[in-house]
């Protein structure tokens, strides 16, 4: 079952450190839509940093110059409050499966989009760069009509459920008042 810990420690893997978050700098088109992203993984946090600094330079943001090393790992604790809505998936299932690819493909089970659109954080498995690959594939047909039986059956057979670590996507300025930025840390250094 995939839930926040109960220590409310989260963590944040990219090229920056993140102390302040901005909804308004988070990216449409990502697994749980708009949000602000965090794990209860340190060392999926820490994977991360690489590919950050990969885009980073892609979209001109960082000079070629720029090392992996320098990236950080930002640390939150989330306090919970019972005003907010949060929504685990369970697991990387059909329903999972079905709102990964709407938030890809607008075009796609728009009813899910509709369904999750006042939830304040939504958490479940992580789409990794291994398993985009998959969702792709999904999103374009490759596998038969996205929310097809044969299509869904595919593509979460390809996905390995078991190995994806869990991520919660703070979609609200409601649920980022939440968090507490306690530090961060270079991506060379080793801390927990």
């Amino acid at each position: 079952m995939i839930r926040i810990p109960e220590d409310g420690i989260l963590y944040h893997g990219s090229y920056i450190e993140v102390s302040k978050i901005d909804l308004g700098l988070c990216r449409e088109g990502l697994d749980f839509g708009k949000g602000f992203y965090l794990t209860s993984s340190f060392e999926q946090a820490l994977s991360y940093v690489p590919a950050s600094v990969k885009k980073a330079k892609r979209r001109g943001i960082l000079p070629e110059t720029f090392q992996n090393k320098n990236g950080k790992v930002s640390v939150f604790q989330f306090i919970p409050t019972p005003n907010l809505s949060v929504y685990c998936f369970a697991d990387a299932d059909k329903e999972w499966l079905h709102f990964t690819a709407c938030n890809r493909n607008r075009n796609l089970f728009p009813e899910l989009r509709e369904k999750f659109s006042k939830v304040d954080i939504i958490g479940g498995k992580v789409a990794d760069d291994l398993t985009a690959v998959t969702l792709n594939n999904y999103v374009s047909g490759t596998y038969g009509e996205p929310g097809s039986e044969t299509a869904d059956r595919i593509a979460i057979e390809l996905l390995e459920p078991e190995r994806l670590k869990d991520q919660f996507c703070f979609r609200t300025e409601a649920a980022i008042q939440q968090l507490r930025f306690i530090r961060s840390e270079r991506y060379d250094k080793s801390f927990k």
